[in-house]
């Protein structure tokens, strides 16, 4: 372009560097890809933390199932070595022993427990000391089943683990459980000081501790010898 003067006027315009064009459907594309992404991972962490509590749940389970597996056939073992022994009473007098036991020899196995009948003529404390150095108790008799299992294999006055510490206390066992109602028999002597009992022809009777008789103890039992029954 010309001006007055004569001179030649030169119009530059600067030209900008082109601006680098990103495709807006490439981007939303790795948009989705890192939210699939995303969500696969956070779905494998999910996934392992729940097999891990699924594994954890099993193996309760399993260990559950075997306890109780193994209490059922402990109470099959008991019940059949308990019978066992008493078809051997049955059949043979003064046989009450049977390798399944779990008791000792010259003690008795029935419920869960061991019973041993001692012909020892003791006061009722001596008695109580005679069976807690053999790691027992004097015999509670709880109920009326117990009460007839010791009814059919003594005939003797014994001394049982009920007492009371005087006339107007009441009657307990040695583990401190209370006295069943109608389970002491008062219908003979009831003198005071009559503070322990014993057990004859299928009652309990009171009488005084220092008197002398036999005794019969009591301890848990352990488990029957299942293998001892194949």
């Amino acid at each position: 372009m010309q001006d007055e003067d004569g001179y030649i006027t030169l119009n530059i315009k600067s030209r900008q560097p082109p601006l680098s064009s990103v495709d807006p459907a490439s981007s939303s594309w790795w948009r989705v890809m890192a939210l699939v992404l995303l969500i696969l991972s956070v779905g494998m962490v999910v996934g392992l933390a729940a097999l891990g509590i699924m594994s954890v749940t099993q193996q309760k389970y399993l260990q559950a199932e075997k306890e109780s597996l193994s209490g059922t056939l402990q109470q099959l073992a008991k019940s059949f070595c308990q019978d066992l022994i008493k078809q051997l009473e049955q059949k043979q007098k003064g046989s009450f022993y049977h390798k399944c036991s779990p008791c000792d020899t010259k003690w008795r196995y029935y419920g869960n427990s061991c019973y041993g009948f001692f012909r020892h003529n003791l006061t009722w404390e001596e008695s109580k000391q005679y069976c807690m150095d053999m790691n027992a108790t004097l015999v509670k008799i709880a109920n009326q089943n117990i009460l007839e299992y010791i009814k059919a294999r003594t005939v003797l006055i014994r001394w049982v683990g009920l007492s009371r510490q005087n006339s107007n206390k009441a009657w307990m066992w040695e583990d401190g459980s209370v006295l069943s109602k109608n389970m002491l028999d008062l219908s003979g002597d009831r003198r005071e000081n009559m503070n322990c009992a014993y057990f004859h022809n299928g009652k309990i009777r009171p009488t005084f501790c220092k008197d002398r008789h036999y005794l019969m103890c009591e301890r848990k039992a352990g488990l029957a010898k299942v293998e001892q029954l194949l």
